[in-house]
């Protein structure tokens, strides 16, 4: 896990803030969420029971069933109910496809052929439509085309966004829904809790490796946090912008999207000088980091010295020592990662040049 920038974290939560309330506002007004599909491929099997249900009764009227909202709802309904999941899941999907035709990388780069800004400039166009398909469902609450065009754009913007925060920050994050984000907080402070009970909960008795663990998931959970709060937000903000202006809600995050596709397709090059600039800052800080634990390690060795220079370390000790160089030259691989990645020149497509020496050509 590579620690994200603030400014990554930033993107995510804002994309969270605006799912959500692209999520409560088609709820409130529709009936159906779209920001997952999860309950969707469920409806989906429930439905399909109940066509199976509705058609064997007419057949066979003898056979008795439970009880349950498949047995009660009549063949029409659950037609219905079933094309409308089937249509989110496929809108939702192809958001996802539209995404990889655009942003060729899950890792977020800036330059070349990975057009973010298109990415998001399309989000917002797909919330525009899902609007104005919701005024003629407004307008007509009996055009079904209309229910359907408004669900469908939705849920094809909420697939592109997804895919388009795959790998922004550093881990798996979706900004569309929670399921695994809360999943990985979850594990995570579990991780962080098992490693500071086998120690007493006494942070000072952790070795050098076992403090940068949890350091890790502490931040990690935190960033997850976020955009689990903010999506959060962003449904008590639609349900709340709904109660006012009602389906208008929609045009809130198509703005907010808009707005930051303008601005990374006109200021791409000063954003990328500036992402560049962060990224040596954090380099630097990596560099640091080794050091001190080089030092760490090295004073630890000395110190064991200098009380006792004949005494062998104890196999706990070595353990600790081994572990201690193991995070070190772990770190050191990452840097040289990084390093890397930041000084080699990339191809027009954004990927790092291949460098070929003069001899494989001779």
């Amino acid at each position: 896990f590579n620690a994200p920038a603030r400014w990554s974290i930033l993107f995510g939560m804002t994309l969270a803030v605006c799912a959500g309330m692209v999520n409560v506002a088609l709820f409130l007004d529709m009936g159906q969420v779209v920001s997952h599909v999860t309950g969707h491929l469920t409806a989906i099997g429930m439905r399909l029971e109940g066509l199976r249900i509705n058609y064997f009764s007419d057949a066979s009227p003898e056979i008795d069933h439970t009880d349950s909202v498949i047995t009660t709802v009549g063949l029409e309904e659950h037609v219905d109910h079933l094309t409308k999941a089937i249509l989110v899941v496929i809108s939702f999907i192809f958001g996802a496809f539209l995404c990889g035709l655009v942003v060729p990388h899950n890792a977020l780069r800036f330059g070349g052929k990975s057009f973010y800004g298109v990415a998001l400039l399309g989000n917002s166009v797909l919330l525009l439509f899902s609007f104005i398909a919701c005024i003629a469902h407004n307008s007509d609450s009996q055009s079904r085309r209309a229910d359907d065009a408004a669900i469908a754009f939705a849920a094809c913007a909420c697939g592109l966004q997804n895919a388009m925060c795959t790998m922004h920050l550093g881990t798996i994050v979706r900004t569309t829904h929670c399921t695994g984000t809360a999943t990985d907080i979850g594990s995570t402070i579990g991780r962080a809790s098992m490693i500071l009970l086998r120690k007493g909960c006494r942070r000072r008795k952790l070795s050098v490796v076992e403090r940068a663990e949890v350091d890790v998931d502490i931040e990690k959970c935190c960033i997850l946090v976020g955009i689990l709060c903010s999506f959060l937000l962003g449904c008590v903000l639609g349900a709340l912008a709904f109660s006012h202006i009602g389906y208008y809600t929609l045009l809130i995050p198509a703005v907010v999207t808009l707005v930051m596709g303008i601005a990374y397709t006109w200021f791409r090059q000063t954003l990328k000088d500036s992402f560049q600039r962060l990224r040596l800052r954090q380099v630097e800080r990596e560099m640091e980091e080794v050091t001190q634990a080089l030092k760490e390690a090295a004073r630890r060795r000395n110190a064991r010295a200098a009380t006792s220079p004949a005494r062998m370390p104890s196999a706990s000790e070595q353990q600790e020592e081994d572990e201690e160089m193991e995070h070190v030259l772990e770190m050191l691989h990452e840097l040289h990662d990084e390093v890397v990645e930041f000084c080699t020149p990339r191809n027009s497509d954004g990927t790092l040049e291949q460098r070929h020496s003069r001899r494989s050509h001779s």
